[in-house]
């Protein structure tokens, strides 16, 4: 049973050093919040791609309340997951998403956040556009 464990892992280990297992692509929001008389504003969206490893899970979350929430747009259509993070005041805001569907090369994606309060409602809302690469 022991040798069955070691080989086991190491079979593991040679997968997913190799790249056997292989990449999808993300978008990742980096969200800065400031507050003014309590209501939150979107002061800054930086938006990256990037390939992981497809044992990365970066695909649907159950909403926040409050929460802040991504949705990624192409051609009038959702591309990723729904993802969303506990919203708990002003500061930054990381927000990782696995993509259902790629553009393709050249055109727009839009990047939505939003911030939303406990019982769901809009507190405030930005959109930061990007040109797939």
């Amino acid at each position: 049973m022991k040798y069955i464990n070691i080989a086991v892992f190491i079979i593991l280990i040679f997968i997913t050093t190799s790249g056997c297992i292989g990449e999808k692509n993300i978008i990742k929001s980096n969200i800065v919040i400031i507050t003014e008389e309590k209501n939150p504003i979107i002061e800054d969206i930086k938006v990256t791609t990037e390939k992981v490893s497809k044992i990365e899970d970066y695909s649907q979350v159950t909403p926040h309340f409050p929460g802040v929430n991504m949705q990624c747009i192409c051609n009038m259509m959702p591309i990723d997951y729904w993802r969303s993070v506990d919203y708990h005041g002003a500061g930054e805001y990381e927000i990782i998403s696995e993509l259902n569907n790629i553009p393709q090369k050249g055109e727009r994606v839009d990047v939505i956040i939003t911030v939303v309060d406990i019982n769901g409602d809009q507190l405030t809302k930005e959109t930061k556009a990007i040109i797939w690469e």
